[in-house]
């Protein structure tokens, strides 16, 4: 009797601590941290092109534990640098990635993963100094993001993201047949209210 009464008890408290964390992963937060961001093809585009290095900032929601929703809000910096002056496209949008969420609500430590689409909304274009030439370029574009991280106690979480653009950003010329995707890894810690 007395050891089925403490394996209760154990039990009790493990469906607890899971209930407790899961709870603790829904919610509105803040995020931010470093962009590492790319074109998927360097074409007629002149100089030597580099990636980006940026940030991104803004809030998040997510819902659900341990398969649930997730919805964000960021200010990030893309595009590309070039040893050429004027050559460079620096890019800056509004992402609003949506995206499934898979969580394992283990109490102290919880490791997840997410996939799903995102809208990003050009904010701004600069070429070395100057706006970007008008190419044609969408001021609306979509890709795909994928990542993973882990949330530790006080809903701290730390995570890795790769965007993979669908979207032809015509960075070149009208003319230009090559195809320039965006391609951005980002680095973010997340602080959930």
């Amino acid at each position: 009797m007395k050891r089925a009464f403490v394996s209760m008890a154990v039990v009790t408290a493990l469906i607890g601590s899971v209930a407790s964390a899961a709870h603790a992963q829904s919610g509105l937060g803040i995020k931010g941290g470093a962009s590492f961001s790319n074109v998927s093809s360097t074409g007629i585009m002149p100089g030597a092109l580099q990636s980006r290095t940026g940030y991104s900032i803004g809030l998040a929601y997510e819902s659900g534990s341990p398969l649930g929703l997730g919805i964000e809000g960021l200010y990030t910096q893309q595009g590309v640098t070039s040893t050429t002056p004027g050559a460079s496209r620096e890019l800056n949008y509004i992402d609003v990635p949506a995206y499934l969420r898979l969580s394992l609500p283990i109490p102290g430590l919880s490791p997840f993963a997410y996939a799903g689409p995102q809208a990003s909304f050009e904010m701004s274009c600069n070429a070395g100094g100057s706006s970007c030439p008008n190419t044609g370029r969408p001021k609306t574009t979509y890709a795909g993001v994928f990542g993973a991280g882990v949330r530790v106690m006080g809903g701290l979480t730390l995570e890795g993201r790769y965007v993979y653009g669908l979207t032809d950003l015509k960075l070149a010329t009208v003319q230009s047949t090559n195809s320039y995707k965006s391609r951005t890894f980002m680095v973010l810690v997340g602080l959930g209210f």
